[in-house]
C-alpha cells in the first residue's frame, strides 16, 4: 500500500517538474538538421510541405518563412475570448545554413487574436507540447530535401 501511495506522489512529482518544460513558451517547438543543394531549395521544400498541409505563407523572409492557418476550436477555447473571435496559428520556418549543404530548420509557433490588425493584434508563443506536430511535418521536409540531395549526386 505504501508503494503506490509513494509511486503515485512521486510520479504527480516527475510530472510537475518535467512539465515546466513542455509548457513554458521559448525555445523552438520543433526543429532539424537537412542537406540540401541550396537555401532557395529549402525554401520550396517547406513551403511546399506546408502549404500541403493547409498552411498558407504570409511573409517570406531572408531567414525563413511565416505560415498561418485558421485556429481549431480548441484554439480558440484556449486563445480566443467570449465573443467567438477566430484565432490564427502562425509558425515561423527559421533556415539558417551551416555550410557544405546543411541547414538547420527551426519552428516557432504561435497564436493570434486579430490578426493582420495593426493596433489589436495580439500574439502568444504556442507551449513545447506542440513539437510533435512541428516535428513531423520538418521531417518530412528533410526527407524530400535528402531525396532531391541524393538524386543530383550530392551525397
Amino acid at each position: 500500500m505504501f508503494r503506490r501511495f509513494a509511486f503515485f506522489h512521486l510520479s504527480i512529482l516527475f510530472v510537475l517538474l518535467t512539465s515546466c518544460a513542455l509548457v513554458e513558451p521559448g525555445g523552438p517547438s520543433a526543429a532539424i538538421s537537412v542537406r540540401a543543394g541550396s537555401s532557395f531549395q529549402v525554401n520550396e521544400v517547406v513551403e511546399q510541405v506546408f502549404v500541403d498541409r493547409g498552411y498558407q505563407p504570409i511573409l517570406r523572409e531572408s531567414d525563413g518563412i511565416t505560415f498561418e492557418r485558421t485556429g481549431s476550436k480548441l484554439d480558440r477555447l484556449f486563445y480566443g475570448d467570449w465573443d467567438g473571435e477566430d484565432v490564427t496559428e502562425r509558425v515561423k520556418v527559421v533556415i539558417s545554413s551551416k555550410g557544405e549543404g546543411r541547414y538547420r530548420l527551426r519552428c516557432l509557433p504561435f497564436m493570434t487574436r486579430f490578426p493582420h490588425d495593426v493596433s489589436f493584434e495580439d500574439q502568444h508563443r504556442r507551449p513545447q507540447f506542440y513539437s510533435a506536430t512541428y516535428g513531423r511535418l520538418l521531417r518530412e521536409a528533410r526527407s524530400q530535401c535528402e531525396k532531391l540531395w541524393t538524386s543530383r549526386g550530392g551525397g
